[in-house]
């Protein structure tokens, strides 16, 4: 059985959507983009040039010194503090959820001198504080927004015509429940690494997402979509990060050997990252820049937008009322569930032995091990359907084998 939300569950609310109570969650490090190489590799595809970030392109791109600046999901509030630091925006407005974090980027803005205003609220609410914007920036927040349609076409209407908004963002899968065939493409990179260099690949665990951040990459996939009703895309670049995203993130033996070391192991990631993203860019980047302006056209089909409103709240209600689950659990999110619970039982079943071994070796009795429970594993395997599919799953046959072989040991134990 699939596991649950536990009594903590994330907050809901009908009218805002999935908020994180924790922002704990937040500010790791280990991630890809904390690497120079990887850095780099993002500039030169945003703006084409490494040395060259999506900021400093925005303001020579457009020449402009922006005056009044809306940061949506601020965090700590280095963003802004960036942009106004460099001159390209002469104030801002932070909003987030998390009073927490406010309350650093209040104080460094206060320590830094910089016109910053910081107030807590919801995004989905769409209730910005303050008027008068000419930019908002989404930097890694939308893809923590429940409410993309109602946020996406508040900010068309906030902003002027020659307002700008800007995207630098997850795009990617839904919490990030990746498609068997870039989970594939990233596999093989990790597998054409020097063994120490090895990440060891786990899909992700939608119940874990779903307690720790339900918001996280809560609808990704509707980010582009529901942008271009609301605005003309004036420039989009594909970031990539299909394959180097999952093979370099939280990568122990990257991130602990030296640089010299590392650097052609990096490189060689972010080349295959290039050709899978090449391939397709849009469909395939999990990452994206973008830069658009308001389409006041398409704020004025009531009918229409009408019908994406009702489709939204019906979206969300039935997503709450099934524990924060929108879609199907993918293939792979089945298969890796059903192999993490195996992995446990085994765990159980050692524990079960070492406490045997040492009743026996104090002269206590031993009861007789239980049958084992019934097991979703041992159905799926008598599937043929399902054995034919496991076959083309990287590190799928490899867990067999190993369950199989465990299996033998106990039974001759």
């Amino acid at each position: 059985m699939r596991s649950t939300n536990p009594a903590e569950d994330p907050a809901e609310d009908a009218a805002t959507g999935t908020v994180a109570r924790d922002s704990s969650v937040y500010y790791h490090s280990g991630y890809w983009n904390d690497l120079a190489q990887v850095q780099a590799y993002l500039n030169r595809r945003a703006t084409g040039d490494p040395a060259v970030s999506w900021s400093a392109h925005l303001a020579t791109s457009t020449g402009r010194t922006f005056a009044k600046a809306l940061v949506l999901n601020c965090g700590n509030g280095w963003v802004e503090r960036g942009l106004v630091a460099a001159g390209l925006v002469k104030e801002a407005v932070g909003v987030d959820f998390a009073e927490d974090l406010l309350v650093t980027a209040r104080a460094e803005a206060d320590a830094a001198g910089l016109p910053l205003r910081y107030h807590q609220l919801d995004t989905n609410s769409a209730a910005w504080p303050e008027d008068g914007f000419d930019l908002v920036i989404n930097h890694a927040a939308g893809h923590h927004v429940a409410y993309v349609d109602r946020v996406f076409r508040s900010i068309a209407e906030l902003l002027p015509d020659d307002g700008l908004f800007v995207s630098y963002d997850y795009l990617g899968a839904h919490r990030n429940q990746y498609p068997t065939a870039q989970w594939e493409a990233a596999w093989q990179a990790n597998q054409a690494l020097p063994a120490a260099f090895r990440h060891d690949m786990v899909y992700p665990h939608l119940p874990t997402m779903l307690v720790t951040d339900p918001t996280e990459a809560i609808h990704a996939e509707l980010i582009m979509p529901v942008m271009r009703r609301y605005f003309e895309i004036e420039h989009f670049r594909a970031l990539g990060g299909g394959v180097a995203y999952p093979v370099l993130t939280f990568n122990t033996a990257v991130f602990s050997h030296p640089a010299e070391e590392v650097g052609p192991v990096v490189e060689q990631v972010l080349a295959a990252d290039d050709a899978w993203t090449d391939a397709d860019p849009e469909g395939r980047t999990l990452f994206g820049y973008v830069v658009a302006r308001p389409r006041r056209s398409a704020l004025s089909d009531a009918e229409q937008l009408a019908v994406w409103t009702a489709e939204e709240g019906d979206r969300e209600r039935l997503a709450t009322a099934a524990g924060g689950r929108y879609y199907p659990d993918t293939f792979l999110s089945g298969l890796y569930e059903d192999l993490d619970q195996a992995k446990r039982g085994r765990a159980g079943a050692t524990a079960e032995r070492d406490a045997a071994v040492a009743r026996l070796s104090h002269g206590a009795a031993v009861p007789p091990p239980l049958p084992p429970p019934p097991s979703r594993l041992a159905r799926l395997r008598a599937d043929p359907r399902v054995r034919a599919a496991v076959k083309r799953v990287p590190g799928a046959r490899p867990a067999v084998l190993a369950l199989r072989r465990w299996r033998a040991a106990r039974a001759a134990r």
